[in-house]
């Protein structure tokens, strides 16, 4: 199996993508080992680092908010995109 680049853009796009429309992630160490293919530890680490970034938060087991995520009002509007959130809590 061809591993996907394994980095905290990657994974927080995966994990922008993956939210549903309340920027919530239904997700652990385990299932990014799994999308990335690497370790579960490898994986916890990222979501650690995600967290102290404060791009993510741990809601508890299992489930993850994205901390920007764009309030829409109108459906049709577009908020921020993964890219821009990253940038900016660099």
């Amino acid at each position: 199996m061809k591993k996907k680049y394994f980095g905290e853009e990657s994974v927080f796009e995966h994990i922008w993508n993956a939210a549903d429309e309340e920027g919530l992630w239904t997700g652990n160490a385990e299932t990014l080992a799994r999308e990335f293919g690497v370790t579960q530890d490898e994986a916890y680490s990222m979501l650690a680092q995600l967290c102290q970034r404060h791009l993510i938060e741990r809601l508890f087991q299992g489930k993850f908010a994205i901390v920007n995520w764009p309030e829409r009002v109108d459906p049709g509007e577009v908020g921020l995109h993964w890219w821009e959130i990253a940038v900016l809590k660099k």
